[in-house]
Parts: structure tokens; C-alpha cells; sequence
């Protein structure tokens, strides 16, 4: 598996979450407009402190991450019953989409908390068996109080695995209240948390509201379209053997009394709250489907479980059938990635190519570098002493991540964000630490076809006496152009 994660981070660019979480490793803060800060640190660690600057090197962190993460699960299998069942939770959560290539190749938020997340759940899995062994928790508590203190320090979904601490607590172990470890834990989440909560009271809560907008009900009616695309990526990103054999799992371990049944409740409630409140909040507002990948992890306990009372023909069958889908999606994918001919958008005009093809988001932004590069070397030469450009101006966070790390890095030029902050997001605050637009200052507008925007386009003109027609250069797949790279010259910065 770590085989093929390299392989795909080697041969495919960045996604747009990715290379703008990259961006978090540049400036490093105790937190950001979006998340918590553990993947700007991590990128920064794998990076070299930035020396190494490749693919490869920003994904590593969500790689080994995804390797701990796959030990844990083989020690939480065993831990539940035998060494059978860690192996097959590792077969299953080595063919899932979220936890392998999601989390485990792509680098997100989400690929240092599943270390984390994966964690907790083991050193409660402990702490249950040792209550009920009589045996001393306090320390198993402490660890429990950073593991998931870290898990929050990635993305705050880890809030989740203290709601189950509470539900459990409440509803299946009472004993756990009377418990010191407990509270004791709970300090110790606070502690580490904090960096976080400080920045955001120091920022106005940025990051609360801007994650209240996107699941506010207020003001929001029955959106069916975001229900149905919560549930088939729910479905899609968890594979779908897995998904409908996890919930196989969880209706038959309800239904029958088990010999595990304290570790199984346990598992339950770390997943079904995240589970039921994500597809509850898509019934309303758009979600995204790998937000609930935490959740099925667990899931994936109960149906190594449910695996172990088949016979070893029903089981080889399951595993083999999960595997070679996985495998033969992300054949797939990588193939389209690199060698589709043109794009899959149906978008012919000149400004709007490759509108729509999620593909166009991890493919050519090298040849946009060196396209880029070559235009501004010409720019110098003609310029006779003329104001020389040195920034290019963005008005959202994509394409500006992406321009950073291919554009920027390549040509010396900066990025610097001109609107609003829920379009510009941490470039909001990064704007301060380079140099400022001066009035009658020249610069660039970048951006790709299938990303072009009129209402951008115009917001810009208007912050700028003169803006030439733009330079278009087509970007080739496989011989056909997927997409073509729009060159806005800005001159005259007016405020």
C-alpha cells in the first residue's frame, strides 16, 4: 500500500485543498482561518523546513500517517479479539478511498487525525477493558487527554470522540463518571487545544463562523441534492463492499446480544453521532462526504468482526472483491489524470475550457509554471524601465495556492489577495506578511479556463486603471488541450 500511495503522489499535482494547506507550512501560526494548525507543522517537518519543495515530500506526512494509522488498526483488532480480526480491519481500512488515498496519500487535515483518531479509540478500547478488569486507568486517561487533544489540534471533528466519552459514560458505563482519570483527561484536551480556541477569541471566531455558514440551518430549506451527495460519497469514499458490509455489522450486532458487547457500544457511539449529525445537517446545506470518514473507521472494527464469523471462502471473496475495486478505481483515476485525451468538460469556448472536470485540478500546473515564467522573463526585457511586476493578484484561495507553489516559487513573484475573506481565507492574514500593492503598481491576473470567472475578472479591472486583453495559452493532454491559461496585464494599482 505505501508502494502504491508513493507512486500517486509522485505522478499527479496537488489538489487544491492540498497546496493550499502547503501554504499553512509557510507562515506557521497556532491556528488558521480554515483549521487547526498539526497539517501546516506536518507539511513543514516532511518538507525539510520547505528545502525540499516536490509532491512527494508535501504528501509524505499523510503516508507515514496513514502507515501508524494502519498499525493502530491492526492492534485494535487484536485487542478486540484476535490477531485474525487486525487483520482484516487492516485489509478493509487499507481498501478504503478516505482512509488510504483521501487521508492516507492526499495531504489534508484529516491524514495526521486519523493517527490520532485511530489512537483514542485503541486507549479507550484499553480503558474499557481495564474498568471492567478492575485494573488502573489514570495514566490510559492522561494518554486518551492528548491523543485526542491532538485529534481536535488536526480538525475539530475530534470533539466527536469526547461526545462518545460522554454518551458511553452516560448510557452503557456509569462507572466512568466516578472515574478521576476522566476529568483528568478532559484538562488535559483543554491544554492542548487551547493554541486554537486562543487564536480564534484573538481573530473574532473566524473559524467557527466560517464553518457555521457552510452547515447553518437557518434560513436554509430541503436541499435533496446535497442529501443524495452525502450519502453516495459516503458510499463511494468508504468503497462500497465496506460501507454496506460496516452497516451489515451495525445492524446485526443491535439486533444479537454479543460477548463484546461493551467494546462494540463503544465503537458505535464514536461513529453514529458524526454519522447521523453529517447526513442530518445535508438534508439542509451542502457537505462534504469525507467529513464521516473518522466514523466508518470504526465501522470497519465491527465488520472485521462480522468477517470472522464467515467462512474463509465468504470472507476471501469480500476482501478480494473490496481490493480489486479499490485498485481498479484508482487505476482509473491516475489513467484519466495523466492521459485523457483533452478534458472531460463539455466547455468549448476559448475562456471556459475544462469547466466542470475535477481532473484539471491535479493535472498541468507545471507546464502553467514554466508558461508563466516564460511570459514575465519577456515582460522584463520589453519593460525599459517601467514599474517591473512582481505580484500577482488573486481574489479567491484557488488558483492562488496552486500559483504559489508552481508560479511563485519558480519565478520569484508573489501572490497577494485583493476581496473578500470568506473568498480569500488565510490569504486574508498572509497578505500581511509581504509587500503591500502601492498605488501605480503593476501586476499579473492568473487563471486557468476552467476556473474563469467574469465576476472576478471585473472586480479586478476595477481595482486597476488598465487591464490589456489577456495572453491565452493552451495546456495539452495526451495531444488534445485540456484547459488554457489566462494572462491578465494590470497596470496602474489605484487604492
Amino acid at each position: 500500500m505505501t508502494v502504491i500511495k508513493v507512486i500517486i503522489a509522485s505522478t499527479i499535482a496537488l489538489g487544491n485543498d492540498e497546496v493550499y494547506y502547503w501554504t499553512y507550512a509557510l507562515n506557521l501560526e497556532w491556528s488558521y482561518f480554515d483549521h487547526p494548525p498539526f497539517v501546516g507543522w506536518l507539511i513543514r517537518t516532511t518538507t525539510a523546513n520547505l528545502y525540499i519543495h516536490n509532491e512527494l515530500a508535501v504528501r509524505l506526512g499523510a503516508i507515514i500517517s496513514s502507515t501508524i494509522g494502519t498499525i493502530i488498526v491492526y492492534k485494535i483488532g487484536k485487542l478486540l479479539l484476535n490477531n485474525r480480526v487486525g487483520w482484516l480491519a487492516v485489509l478493509l481500512y487499507s481498501s478504503s478511498f478516505y482512509c488510504s488515498i483521501i487521508a492516507g496519500t492526499f495531504i489534508l487535515p484529516d491524514s495526521p487525525q486519523m493517527v490520532f483518531w485511530l489512537w483514542s479509540i485503541f486507549l479507550l478500547l484499553k480503558i474499557t477493558k481495564s474498568v471492567h478488569q478492575g485494573l488502573p486507568t489514570l495514566s490510559l486517561w492522561c494518554w486518551f487527554g492528548l491523543a485526542a487533544g491532538l485529534c481536535m489540534m488536526c480538525k475539530i471533528h475530534g470533539i466527536y470522540l469526547w461526545v462518545a466519552v460522554a454518551l458511553f459514560a452516560l448510557f452503557s458505563n456509569r462507572k466512568l463518571m466516578v472515574q478521576k482519570g476522566m476529568y483528568f483527561s478532559a484538562l488535559i484536551s483543554l491544554i492542548m487545544v487551547s493554541p486554537f480556541i486562543i487564536w480564534n477569541i484573538q481573530h473574532h471566531f473566524i473559524t467557527y463562523t466560517y464553518h457555521s455558514n457552510r452547515v447553518s440551518l437557518f434560513h436554509a430549506g430541503i436541499n435533496p441534492l446535497a442529501f443524495a451527495r452525502e450519502i453516495s460519497g459516503q458510499i463511494f469514499y468508504n468503497n462500497p463492499i465496506v460501507f454496506f458490509l460496516a452497516w451489515i455489522a451495525v445492524f446485526s450486532f443491535i439486533k444479537t446480544k454479543h460477548h463484546l458487547k461493551s467494546e462494540i457500544q463503544l465503537l458505535l457511539y464514536c461513529a453514529l453521532p458524526l454519522i447521523a449529525t453529517l447526513i442530518f445537517l445535508s438534508i439542509f446545506r451542502d457537505t462534504l462526504p469525507h467529513w464521516s470518514g473518522p466514523a466508518y473507521s470504526c465501522l470497519i472494527f465491527l465488520s472485521a468482526l462480522k468477517l470472522e464469523a464467515f467462512t474463509l471462502s465468504k470472507v476471501k471473496a469480500v476482501i478480494a472483491a473490496s481490493m480489486l475495486f479499490f485498485l481498479f478505481v484508482v487505476s482509473a483515476g491516475l489513467i484519466a489524470i495523466n492521459f485523457y485525451k483533452g478534458t472531460f468538460s463539455p466547455q468549448k469556448g476559448p475562456m471556459h475550457v475544462g469547466t466542470g472536470d475535477p481532473t484539471l485540478d491535479l493535472y498541468g500546473w507545471k507546464e502553467t509554471g514554466r508558461i508563466v515564467d516564460s511570459v514575465y522573463h519577456a515582460d522584463n526585457k520589453l519593460s525599459e524601465g517601467n514599474k517591473t511586476v512582481r505580484t500577482i493578484v488573486i481574489t479567491k484561495w484557488f488558483p492562488a495556492a496552486h500559483l504559489d507553489f508552481y508560479v511563485c516559487i519558480r519565478t520569484g513573484l508573489q501572490t497577494y489577495g485583493l476581496g473578500e475573506i470568506f473568498d480569500l481565507h488565510q490569504y486574508y492574514w498572509s497578505n500581511q506578511n509581504k509587500q503591500k500593492l502601492s498605488v501605480g503598481d503593476n501586476a499579473y491576473y492568473i487563471v486557468p479556463s476552467n476556473l474563469y470567472d467574469e465576476n472576478s475578472i471585473n472586480f479586478i479591472k476595477s481595482q486597476f486603471k488598465n487591464c490589456k486583453p489577456p495572453i491565452i495559452v493552451p495546456v495539452f493532454r495526451n495531444g488534445v488541450i485540456c484547459k488554457k491559461i489566462l494572462l491578465f496585464r494590470l497596470n496602474g494599482y489605484k487604492r
